[in-house]
């Protein structure tokens, strides 16, 4: 009975840490905000993509909200992203953070949306 409970207790909280519920954001960057299981996780935007970096030695999958993947260039402990995602999620083991970018200015070109830094204050 006891090994019952042991076990079934064990799941619970194993379950728990595996959920992909985010907490309330907190700034990662100045470019994004980040939340769930960010720890050192922090993402960028360098040159119209962006640039994710993990924790040393860790591998990250990463996909849109609606579940689509992304597929990311690995370049020692950071990702380059092959355009510049305004909401992603990156996945490492059991553990899900969500990078949304922070709001900034966004200029509109025949092209397509860019990025501008937002002024210094």
């Amino acid at each position: 009975m006891k090994q019952a409970l042991l076990i079934t207790l064990t799941a619970l909280m194993l379950g728990g840490c595996a959920t992909e519920e985010f907490s309330t954001g907190m700034t990662a960057t100045p470019h994004y905000m980040a939340s769930g299981h960010v720890g050192t996780a922090k993402a960028w935007v360098y040159a119209q993509r962006t640039i994710f970096e993990g924790r040393a030695g860790q591998e990250y999958l990463f996909s849109t909200t609606a579940g689509e993947p992304i597929k990311a260039e690995k370049i020692g402990d950071y990702y380059s992203l092959p355009l510049l995602e305004r909401d992603f999620i990156a996945r490492e083991g059991v553990h899900t953070m969500r990078f949304v970018l922070a709001p900034a200015t966004w200029t509109f070109t025949r092209t397509g949306a860019t990025y501008e830094s937002p002024p210094q204050q």
